[in-house]
């Protein structure tokens, strides 16, 4: 019922009328906010689930959680493992000489298409010189790393994209923050870097000109690995549904070899000669089932037919199957990257598989994102937290009666278990060496 209107005093009434009501205000009671919220959840300005001790909101953007009010502000998950050391080194090592260009090339059709770099380029120019570059490759080499590719990325305008893209990811991943300028920028970037990189591989005839295309395939590797919008394994890989983006990196991984081939950055003429000399690129023997198959869980032997009739040529699971049994008793690191990243390009059709969510494919992806666990660094870390927990999730939803498949997924379970629920700093121990769970 409409509320009635008060009633206007008469005119010319001798009688004194009472004075007219005001309307009384309904003061809005002041709630209460929580305060119990972590620390990096009120700095991002985000409602904290409050989970302990990690809450997911930090677990999901990949830094550290406390709920001590004095504890450091958007430290990285696992800080420890991204600490970069410059020691003497980096103080004696020359700044550039160059200059970063004010305007960069365009992908299209008309070459007088330019872009200025803006103030907000520039400043994540700086960060990738002071920070970034120092994450990629190993730690012994990460100051030449800096030197080289930003020498190379000012004389050629497509590498400056991607080292742009890079930084922006990086960024993303240490704030939290994905913001539609950040995504934009990134978009951008990628694609003009990516594109104007295409053209050049057939071009470059110059010792420079292929380090440059070294240096834009490594990082563009990096980058897409690390690039990934999901917040919850529910969200990630192969549990979202089907898109054209899907296992991206993993296109760009075979790409990165060809590469690697034409450029031969391992040559004495290389900027990258004396970095190259530091990582381990070797491919463990794949043409035979061998000894190392004892290093697997029994049943993946009659699951994969891994006897002494397997080859790489009748059973497309063996070379991913036989590479991932070398793999098992080692520990990954920024020495050993490229080791384990072959995992995944020793055979063409393997890739088709994950693609198509082959149970068999996924699953030993599944192990090799256990193992990668070890290496708690930022491009790749947040990736195998997520898309590894997805395929368990995808196997045990597909497959809830196969009570072997779901054995077999106990050993990569734990380890993202014990990944997820142990505080930053420790390391998790079930994803080194043979699966203890299992037994065969």
């Amino acid at each position: 019922m409409p509320p009635v209107p008060l009633q206007q005093p008469q005119q010319g009434a001798g009688k004194k009328q009472p004075d007219t009501p005001v309307p009384r205000t309904r003061l809005r009671k002041p709630h209460r906010k929580s305060r119990r919220g972590c620390a990096n959840c009120k700095l991002r300005r985000v409602k904290c689930d409050e989970t302990k001790p990690d809450c997911l909101k930090c677990v999901a953007f990949g830094v550290g959680c406390s709920y001590d009010p004095g504890a450091p502000e958007m430290q990285l998950t696992f800080a420890g493992t991204f600490r970069v050391d410059l020691g003497q080194s980096a103080v004696s090592v020359p700044k550039p000489l160059e200059e970063p260009p004010f305007y960069l090339p365009l992908a299209g059709n008309r070459p007088d298409d330019l872009y200025e770099l803006n103030s907000f380029d520039r400043v994540f120019l700086g960060k990738f010189k002071d920070t970034t570059i120092l994450t990629v490759g190993p730690k012994e080499a990460s100051v030449y790393f800096q030197q080289t590719t930003l020498k190379l990325a000012y004389r050629n305008p497509y590498l400056m994209h991607i080292v742009l893209s890079l930084a922006v990811v990086y960024d993303m991943h240490v704030t939290g923050e994905r913001d539609n300028k950040k995504q934009a920028a990134l978009a951008f970037h990628s694609y003009h870097g990516a594109t104007l990189y295409n053209q050049r591989i057939s071009t470059s005839t110059t010792r420079e000109e292929k380090d440059a295309l070294w240096a834009a395939a490594a990082l563009t590797g990096s980058c897409n690995f690390a690039d990934i919008s999901a917040r919850a394994p529910s969200e990630a890989w192969p549990m979202s549904p089907p898109s054209p983006s899907d296992l991206y990196w993993l296109k760009l991984t075979g790409g990165k070899t060809a590469v690697f081939d034409i450029v031969e950055p391992y040559l004495e003429d290389s900027l990258f000669h004396a970095a190259q000399a530091q990582i381990d690129h070797s491919i463990p023997p794949i043409d035979k089932v061998g000894d190392a198959v004892r290093n697997l869980p029994p049943k993946f032997i009659e699951l994969y037919n891994l006897d002494e009739n397997s080859t790489p040529e009748n059973n497309p699971y063996h070379c991913a199957a036989i590479t991932l049994a070398h793999l098992m008793p080692l520990t990954i690191s920024r020495i050993n990257v490229p080791k384990f990243l072959c995992f995944t390009r020793t055979d063409a059709r393997f890739p088709q598989l994950l693609m198509e969510r082959d149970p068999g494919a996924i699953l030993l992806l599944a192990y090799w994102y256990a193992k990668a666990l070890d290496f708690q660094h930022w491009w790749m870390w947040r990736r195998v937290l997520l898309e590894g927990p997805a395929i368990c999730m995808f196997l045990e939803k597909a497959f809830s009666k196969d009570s072997e498949l779901l054995e077999l997924l106990e050993f990569p379970k734990a380890a993202f278990a014990e990944a997820f629920n142990n505080p930053p700093g420790r390391k998790p121990t079930q994803a080194s060496g043979r699966p203890a769970q299992i037994s065969g």
